[in-house]
């Protein structure tokens, strides 16, 4: 197992996963990385590898896809993750920095390697209105087209909702220790990262 910590200001590689195989692949800059907390930052300008067809994960199952460059070009994201977790807290802005939304992404937590990390997505999500005033569910259908081939159990689905409801209302009581970081902004001086070579390496 690798238990290098990685550094402010440091590249790395968030990966997203789908039954051991890569399914995108994202440059980021390192915030910090603690055992409380790791914050990434994914800035407006960096290419990532998307996947292409983009297909529900049901259809994945039967699907091989390949990858092209993809430039993030709306504001930058703030990944927030407590180690061990089963999801992350991402801050979406607008080009001009002011927050568009607070988006609670479902997942396996998250794995360490040489590079960054590795998460598998559990593709129900939550979105929740910048100032709280409103949330909603997001990719609902996919997850029940998920359920439909047997990726989740009924059971596991509704352990979903059960998470992300959880961490809603967390967030939304300002109690979180995700809250404090609405204000934060990131180092000038930090480059637009790039995907190191080997990216693709498991």
């Amino acid at each position: 197992m690798n238990n290098q910590h990685f550094s402010p200001g440091q590249t790395i590689v968030l990966r997203q996963m789908f039954c051991g195989k890569i399914w995108e692949a994202h440059p980021a800059i390192i915030e910090r990385d603690t055992p409380e907390l790791l914050v990434s930052f994914y800035p407006s300008g960096a290419v990532r590898k998307k996947p292409v067809p983009k297909v529900s994960p049901a259809q994945r199952l039967n699907n091989s896809w390949l990858f092209v460059d993809d430039v993030w070009g709306f504001g930058g994201i703030l990944r927030l993750t407590i180690p061990g977790e089963k999801y992350s807290v991402l801050l979406l802005r607008n080009a001009d920095g002011s927050l568009y939304e607070w988006y609670i992404n479902l997942e396996e937590p998250m794995r360490r390697t040489p590079i960054g990390f590795d998460y598998n997505d559990n593709v129900l999500d939550a979105v929740i209105a910048p100032d709280f005033s409103t949330w909603e569910w997001h990719d609902e259908d996919e997850l029940e087209e998920a359920v439909a081939a047997g990726l989740y159990t009924p059971e596991q689905a509704a352990s979903l909702y059960t998470e992300g409801e959880r961490v809603v209302n967390w967030l939304r009581s300002g109690k979180s220790p995700f809250n404090i970081w609405e204000k934060w902004r990131p180092d000038p001086a930090w480059n637009v990262p790039v995907l190191p070579g080997g990216w693709d390496v498991l």
